[in-house]
C-alpha cells in the first residue's frame, strides 16, 4: 500500500507538504500540487481523507476518446465529428468542458493517466481502437462512461438503427427493379454493430422479396475508407460480373468502389447502382450524388449527453440507445426495364 512517505520521496517534497496537498487544507504552489495529486493518482494512493476531497473536487471536465484504427484525425471523421460538435453544446449548457483524449496527440499518457490527472469527471466513447485494453481499464475504473461506438458490456450506449434502415435500403433497390445485389461491408466486430447490423437489414430485405441469399455477393472491407471500398468492390465483381446493384455499409466504401467501376468501365447508375450509409460530406459531392441514410448526429449527441450526465450524478441504469435515421434519395439508382 503506498503511503504518504512513499509519495513524499517520488516527488521531493516533505511529509507536511504532501499531507496538506491530499486533503487540500493549506496553501502549497501550483507546481507541488500538480506534481503530488499525479502522484496519488498514478500509484493508487488511498485514504478516506484523499478519497474524500478528490470526490468533492469538482472538476466539470468530460473526455472523449476520439481514436481509429488508420490513426487518421478523427475530428474530420464524417459521422464522429458532427457527434463532437454537438455533444460539447450539450454538455456546455450543463456546465461541463471537454477534453479529447487521444493517443493522436496527447502527452504520451495511457487514457487512465490523462483522466485521473485532469479528474476527468466522465468519458464519452465516441470512437476507439477496437479492442482497446486501455479503454476496457477506464470501463472497469467506475469513471462513468458512455459509448457512441460500440457494445462495452455495462455502460450505455446509442447507436442509429442500423438493421431496419439497411433493410429499406435495399427494399429501395428492389423495387426499383434489381434482384443482384451486392453488399460490401464494413470490419465484421462482434461489439461494433454497423456492419454486422446493416448486413442483417440486406439480408432481411432479400428474403422479404423472395430473393435467393448469396455469400459470394458479400465483400468485407478491411477498414471503413476509400481504398478499402475500391478494393472490396474488385474482389466482390471478379466474383460476380452481373451485379447490377451495391448496398455499402457507409459511404466511403460506396464511394471507393465506384471509383473502382469507373476505371474498369462501368457507368453509375445506368450499369451499377448505388445506396450507402451516414450521409457523410462526400456523399453529396461524388458523381452521382449518392442515396443514403443520414444519421441525426444531433439527436445521438444530445441522447450521449443526457445519458452520461445521468451516470455522473449517479444513475447508471444500461441500456442501448437507438435513435433513428432518414434515407435521403438522390441519383445513384437506376430503375431497371
Amino acid at each position: 500500500m503506498v503511503t504518504i512517505s512513499d509519495l513524499a520521496k517520488i516527488t521531493g517534497y516533505s511529509v507536511s507538504t504532501v499531507t496538506r496537498v491530499l486533503s487540500h487544507n493549506g496553501a502549497a504552489n501550483q507546481e507541488a500540487e500538480e506534481r503530488i495529486l499525479l502522484a496519488a493518482r498514478l500509484t493508487g494512493y488511498q485514504s478516506d481523507t484523499f478519497s474524500h476531497a478528490e470526490q468533492k473536487r469538482s472538476s466539470k471536465l468530460i473526455g472523449i476518446i476520439v481514436e481509429n484504427e488508420s490513426r487518421q484525425n478523427e475530428m474530420e471523421h464524417p459521422l464522429f465529428g458532427g457527434i463532437l460538435d454537438a455533444f460539447r453544446d450539450h454538455v456546455g449548457k450543463r456546465g461541463y468542458d471537454i477534453l479529447y483524449l487521444s493517443k493522436s496527440f496527447n502527452s504520451g499518457m495511457s487514457y487512465m493517466e490523462d483522466c485521473r490527472y485532469r479528474n476527468v469527471e466522465g468519458i464519452l466513447i465516441a470512437n476507439s481502437v477496437y479492442d482497446d485494453p486501455e479503454v476496457a481499464d477506464l470501463v472497469a475504473s467506475g469513471i462513468p462512461c458512455v459509448s457512441a461506438a460500440e457494445f462495452i458490456p455495462g455502460i450505455c450506449t446509442v447507436v442509429c438503427e442500423n438493421t431496419l434502415s439497411s433493410k429499406k435500403g435495399v427494399a429501395h433497390l428492389i423495387a426499383n427493379g434489381h434482384t443482384k445485389i451486392g453488399y460490401i461491408a464494413g470490419p465484421y466486430q462482434v461489439r461494433s454493430p454497423a456492419a454486422i447490423e446493416r448486413g442483417e437489414g440486406y439480408k432481411q430485405a432479400l428474403k422479404a422479396a423472395g430473393i435467393t441469399y448469396d455469400t459470394k455477393r458479400i465483400e468485407k472491407a478491411e477498414q471503413w475508407e476509400l481504398d478499402a471500398g475500391y478494393a472490396a468492390c474488385e474482389k466482390l465483381f471478379a466474383r460476380c460480373p452481373d451485379l447490377t446493384a451495391v448496398f455499402c455499409a457507409c459511404d466511403t466504401l460506396a464511394v471507393g468502389a465506384m471509383q473502382y467501376l469507373r476505371k474498369i468501365g462501368k457507368r453509375i447508375p445506368e450499369d451499377v447502382s448505388f445506396v450507402g450509409f451516414d450521409d457523410a460530406l462526400i456523399s453529396l459531392c461524388c458523381h452521382p450524388s449518392l442515396t443514403t441514410f443520414r444519421q441525426n448526429r444531433e439527436k445521438i449527441a444530445c441522447a450521449c449527453a443526457q445519458k452520461l450526465i445521468d451516470v455522473i450524478n449517479g444513475n447508471d441504469e444500461y441500456e442501448i440507445v437507438r435513435v433513428p435515421v432518414d434515407f435521403i434519395e438522390r441519383d445513384s439508382v437506376a430503375r431497371l426495364n
